[in-house]
């Protein structure tokens, strides 16, 4: 079923989400951002050296090999198994992906993440475009794993 095009799709659509976070970001750090806040969320910037809910603080090292570890078997997994017509599952990696490689990356260059979304309607860590991409991505993945597993598809069979 190896799709080396699927493969092409993925490692180009994974780099163009990398940097689309990326360019998110250098546009939190324009003046015109600085300080900004609405009822919904405010800019703000915070040197995150962990995980998600601050986890792992100061374990660097430990989250770039994670990080790296996970790009390969992901891109690992998407070369050996997928094809243009596992479209979710192939979106929803090339999205989990990018937003893998935008992480890893603000860890390789500046040694912490740089999260500046903070909602101001709830309690919630500050995050950033990666972090959306990621939860997007495994998001997508579940939904499509459930469709696969025709959960939804024996309900559906049922009601027609």
């Amino acid at each position: 079923m190896r799709d080396k095009k699927a493969f092409i799709f993925y490692f180009l659509m994974s780099i163009i989400f990398w940097d689309f976070g990326n360019q998110l970001r250098k546009i939190s750090f324009n003046s015109y951002f600085d300080n900004f806040s609405n009822p919904v969320f405010s800019v703000i910037h915070v040197n995150n050296s962990g995980s998600a809910f601050g986890l792992f603080q100061n374990h660097l090292d430990m989250l770039v090999i994670l990080g790296i570890v996970a790009v390969l078997v992901i891109s690992l997994y998407v070369y050996k198994n997928l094809s243009f017509k596992d479209r979710i599952e192939l979106f929803s990696l090339t999205v989990f992906t990018g937003g893998i490689l935008g992480n890893l990356f603000e860890r390789i260059k500046f040694g912490h993440v740089i999260d500046y979304i903070k909602l101001n309607f709830i309690d919630f860590p500050v995050f950033n475009a990666f972090d959306i991409m990621i939860c997007f991505g495994v998001f997508l993945y579940i939904v499509f794993l459930l469709l696969d597993l025709k959960i939804f598809k024996g309900q559906m069979d049922d009601n027609n």
